[in-house]
């Protein structure tokens, strides 16, 4: 208890308190007298865009005060009041809230919804959310191993999803122990039903995925599962972790077979084997590759000799062609040049008859002029050819003619 004087500045709240217990809230900005009182100053509560404030009453009730938001607490009225961060969803991500409420006769009923994302989500008074508690991966474990309720979380993933798994300790039917390793990838379909047919789905399918691997190689022998480990990546393979994923909401899209693990003195002689195998193929890809180059090297030969000879033919060809062209064309000089002197030799001819023509007609002339004149043609004529080789003589049978008259037939001689 105290006396004097007290102030509230404004923005602030505080609550008097009397002897009597009785309890009053004075809002700031205020200036107060106490007299046996005592005076305390109440905080002030507030929350952001993604936050909200909690506020428990005495009464039972809770306020839930989505931010932004600001609240004095009550010490007469209020428990406790809280900042509480709101719950970001992803788009790939939803949330499971339940509710109290009452069914149509009034009886206590609890309501499920699915929220999904992208949202921010604030629960009222009288919600909460799911906690899921699935089979994961100890912090200490590898990607490999699984704890039950391991794998703590409040938000569901809505998209796909992988997870690892090794079978362990798996026999054949020849009694060889092998770890057979899987990667599962599946994807949720149906979340209500998911809800209500399982609280652990990575379990239930390291269970149905185990149990189609036991049921797989329970029927094949070592060398047999070596010769068909294709079929660990058919999911026809696994039927029983197929039906299961669909009876709880998912769908198993693919498995893969990661490979398997044998005892230490199988899996040397397996590996031993492997090498083996891998250098038998190596040698065999070696030799294959040899004989493939020296087939594309003859044959690269082959059609290099055939260039070669389509080469010489077509130069021969060619040459013969010019060959040919040039043997045509002197033929053709040739016989240009033999008509030309045909023709020349034709018009000389003509030249020579031309002249000869005109000195026939001339010497002609000038015998008949001679004639006229009285001149003996014959010894003109014999005269210029004095010494003759051959002498014809034309004798034509008539009768002498008059002495001094002598015919011109008659006297014609020819001399050769």
């Amino acid at each position: 208890m105290t006396f004097g004087s007290k102030t509230v500045r404004e923005g602030e709240r505080a609550c008097v308190w009397s002897r009597d217990g009785s309890a009053r809230l004075v809002d700031g900005p205020r200036r107060l007298f106490l007299c046996l009182q005592r005076l305390e100053v109440l905080p002030k509560h507030s929350a952001g865009n993604v936050e909200y404030l909690e506020v428990r009453r005495r009464d039972g009730t809770v306020i839930i005060l989505p931010g932004p938001a600001a609240r004095f607490f009550d010490p007469v009225e209020d428990i406790s009041v809280h900042v509480r961060e709101a719950r970001l969803i992803d788009a790939s991500e939803a949330l499971v809230v339940y509710r109290h409420t009452a069914n149509k006769v009034g009886e206590p009923h609890v309501e499920r919804r699915v929220v999904l994302g992208p949202a921010r989500f604030i629960p009222s008074a009288d919600e909460w959310v799911h906690e899921f508690e699935w089979s994961g991966v100890p912090q200490d474990g590898s990607k490999t191993t699984y704890q039950p309720k391991a794998l703590r979380f409040t938000k569901l993933r809505v998209i796909p999803a992988s997870a690892y798994h090794n079978v362990s300790e798996v026999r054949t039917n020849d009694d060889t122990l092998i770890t057979v390793k899987l990667m599962l990838f599946f994807e949720l379909r149906d979340v209500e039903k998911m809800l209500d047919a399982t609280n652990d789905p990575i379990g239930d399918f390291i269970n149905a995925a185990s149990a189609d691997v036991i049921a797989f190689c329970a029927g094949v022998s070592y060398e047999t599962f070596l010769n068909e480990t294709h079929r660990l990546n058919e999911l026809d393979t696994f039927a029983q972790l197929c039906v299961r994923a669909q009876h709880i909401g998912y769908d198993i899209t693919k498995v893969v077979f990661r490979g398997f693990q044998a005892g230490a003195k199988l899996q040397a002689m397996h590996d031993n084997a492997i090498q083996e195998r891998t250098r038998l193929r190596l040698l065999e890809e070696t030799q294959a590759q040899e004989q493939r180059q020296a087939d594309a090297a003859l044959a690269a030969e082959t059609r290099r000799a055939a260039q070669q000879a389509e080469l010489e033919t077509g130069q021969a060809q060619q040459r013969a062609q010019l060959s040919m062209v040039s043997v045509k064309a002197q033929l053709a000089e040739r016989r240009l040049q033999d008509e030309a002197e045909i023709e020349r030799q034709a018009r000389a001819a003509e030249q020579r008859l031309a002249e000869q023509q005109a000195h026939s007609a001339e010497l002609l002339a000038t015998m008949r002029e001679m004639k006229a004149m009285g001149v003996d043609l014959t010894k003109v004529l014999v005269s210029q050819h004095e010494a003759p080789d051959k002498v014809i003589k034309l004798d034509t049978g008539a009768a002498p003619a008059a002495e001094g008259k002598k015919s011109l037939l008659s006297a014609i001689q020819l001399n050769l």
